[in-house]
């Protein structure tokens, strides 16, 4: 007979005695009776045992209390309960761990712990740093990350960001798409710089906060106007829209439609007297235009107390991907970002070979008082970006899977630790014995170019897994399995 198998636990203790109840092995396709429909042939199990679905010879099915069959005992609920062990709920931060370690398991290093479960990028974080003071003391700085699939990309971006945020920048991370977020628009890679903004004083993003905090700063619009280098500039006027109008339905409007947002009914109210609406230009060469608006996105953050903006673009390999005339759009936008964050006696860029758009003229750059960080990734390939025609050596960082096992061994021990806060253990000797012998194994398959940075992630992680679920796994057994792995 196949089935499901209801198994009787004894002896049970209640609340009075001790108190024996045997509970008679039934399986599925067994044979019983009740005293009410006769006999009958055990369909279904529920509730451990507890209740049958039986099929009587009546043809009838019911599902019924097992107690009610001849020869079986009522069993109290108290004893039912019991059959099931209660398990505790994980803690909060047992949970966390938990979730931690998932995350690693697919080789990403959560936000939150990313600090400390970084492998190396020593140099790669001094020199970004220095962008940063750069672009908050001179104006602007630009940076291009350069790495294979699985190098850890994304994962100095998020460095970045958080550095940024904790020296007081306004953050705009964005991840570009071959399908929906390519390249070469430029109008929807702002739009989506927008609507991503991050602040180190607020939790809310987008660039709504930005403005609000603005409005309430009497000066600052007209501080704005006074510098902006072309008349009608589309974020003076839109400050000067918020500060006239008391209807949250038309600010909402305005903020909408300086986001990236369509021009609507309800910003008409709050037109300014004698001024024609500028065009934030979808298509057509819009590369100036876009550029100096994320120029004035900084200005207005100086003005607003925080010490500039950082623009992070990140998976700009899809660039690779695109046709010629796309690539060459996508160069426009690029550069001229780059362009805007460089002096121009220096930049490598020629700045008047970047097209105006044929209604208006921009200049790169809002004023002198722009705060402007720019960063982006790179996939290794054929195709990509020409970045040594637009950056100095020192401005390309090329990342590598090779680490020492010194570096490696300080991300195992923090694997180590969080593994076993995860799973409710005590961290033994057969842990550290992987912890040290693994980092060595682990530097030389990464320098072999057998690993990539996640790769190694990855198996930190299995390491201590193997570990845990089989308590048996002799730690110099493992050791020597994982260094045939990586031969």
């Amino acid at each position: 007979m196949n089935g499901r198998r209801a198994t009787g636990a004894s002896p049970l203790q209640t609340e009075g005695a001790l108190q024996e109840v045997e509970l008679q092995e039934v399986e599925i396709g067994d044979t019983v009776e009740h005293p009410q429909y006769g006999r009958g042939q055990i369909a279904a199990i529920y509730r451990n045992g507890t209740e049958w679905m039986v099929r009587f010879e009546s043809n009838l099915r019911f599902r019924r209390p097992r107690h009610e069959f001849s020869g079986q005992q009522e069993i109290p609920m108290s004893l039912t309960s019991s059959i099931i062990p209660a398990v505790a709920p994980m803690s909060h931060t047992q949970f966390e761990a938990r979730q931690l370690v998932e995350a690693l398991r697919m080789g990403i290093a959560p936000a939150q712990q990313i600090q400390e479960l970084t492998i190396g990028l020593v140099d790669e974080r001094t020199r970004l740093t220095s962008g940063l003071k750069q672009a908050h003391q001179q104006g602007g700085a630009a940076y291009a990350v350069v790495g294979d699939y699985g190098f850890g990309k994304s994962h100095i971006v998020e460095l970045v960001a958080q550095e940024a945020l904790a020296r007081n920048f306004l953050v705009a991370p964005i991840s570009l798409d071959l399908l929906e977020l390519p390249a070469h628009r430029a109008f929807d890679i702002y739009a989506g710089l927008m609507r991503t903004l991050r602040y180190p004083d607020n939790d809310d993003p987008g660039l709504a906060t930005l403005l609000q905090k603005a409005r309430v700063m009497p000066t600052l619009a007209h501080q704005l106007r006074d510098l902006a280098a072309v008349d009608p500039d589309p974020l003076a006027v839109a400050l000067a829209a918020l500060d006239s109008t008391s209807s949250t339905r038309g600010r909402a409007a305005w903020i909408a439609w300086l986001m990236g947002g369509r021009r609507v009914k309800a910003m008409n109210q709050s037109m300014p007297r004698g001024v024609k609406l500028p065009s934030i230009y979808k298509v057509g060469n819009n590369a100036r235009q876009i550029t100096y608006l994320l120029s004035g996105m900084s200005v207005l953050a100086r003005l607003a107390g925080y010490n500039g903006l950082c623009l992070l673009i990140d998976e700009a390999e899809s660039y690779s991907l695109l046709s010629a005339t796309q690539r060459a759009k996508a160069d426009l936008f690029f550069s001229a970002l780059i362009a805007a964050t460089e002096d121009e006696q220096q930049t490598k860029i020629q700045t008047e070979q970047l097209p105006q758009h044929r209604w208006h003229s921009y200049p790169l750059r809002y004023s002198d008082r722009q705060s402007l960080f720019f960063l982006f990734t790179v996939t290794r390939s054929d195709n990509r970006m020409p970045l040594e025609a637009w950056l100095a050596p020192e401005q390309i960082l090329e990342l590598d899977s090779q680490h020492s096992p010194q570096e490696i061994g300080q991300f195992l021990q923090q694997v180590m630790l969080y593994h076993a806060q995860a799973y409710g253990y005590t961290v033994g000797e057969r842990q550290g014995q992987i912890r040290r012998g693994a980092a060595e194994h682990l530097a030389l398959g990464s320098r072999a170019d057998r690993l990539s940075v996640r790769g190694v992630v990855r198996l930190a992680v299995e390491l201590f897994d193997l570990l845990y679920l089989y308590p048996d796994y002799d730690a110099t057994t493992l050791l020597d399995e994982l260094r045939s792995h990586l031969r």
